[in-house]
């Protein structure tokens, strides 16, 4: 155990002293975005009980993973919202409704692939634990920022 503390200590560090030099430069908005990436990072590498060998190697792929995640889930919304404001015929609505399914398995054909990747670097017990830490950590942090009065969500409590 004394051997995981260290290197928690250290990323956790790290990813404080990247987020401390980005606050000088950016608004509260990509603040308060920075701790909550700091405290996923922290919250998962915890949960999975990552040793520094495997943090190292999971977290550059899980980044990659999210933006590529974010894209399709942008594509998503911009379809929606298209969508509530056009007046579309009965056809292109189908067309939209095709592609938000086209969307859906993009974005589970990307957790397949991701999900390979990630179990060459952990281990099937560690991927279900990955996947409960994530939405835990989201029930966590939507639970915050329902507490929060001024939208300041207090993640480094």
């Amino acid at each position: 155990m004394n051997k995981l503390i260290k290197p928690l200590l250290i990323l956790t560090l790290l990813f404080c002293n990247l987020s401390i030099n980005g606050l000088a430069q950016r608004g509260k908005k990509e603040e308060r975005n920075e701790r909550v990436q700091a405290a996923k990072v922290s919250f998962i590498t915890t949960k999975l009980d990552l040793n520094t060998t495997q943090a190292q190697q999971f977290w550059p792929m899980y980044n990659e993973y999210e933006a590529e995640k974010k894209k399709i889930r942008k594509q998503m919304r911009q379809l929606k919202v298209d969508n509530i404001l056009s007046d579309g015929t009965e056809d292109q609505l189908k067309a939209d409704i095709k592609k938000m399914f086209a969307l859906r398995q993009e974005e589970l054909d990307l957790e397949k692939s991701y999900s390979d990747k990630f179990l060459k670097v952990l281990s099937a017990k560690q991927m279900v634990q990955f996947y409960r830490a994530e939405k835990e950590f989201t029930k966590v942090l939507l639970k915050r920022l329902r507490e929060s009065r001024n939208g300041d969500i207090g993640i480094d409590e």
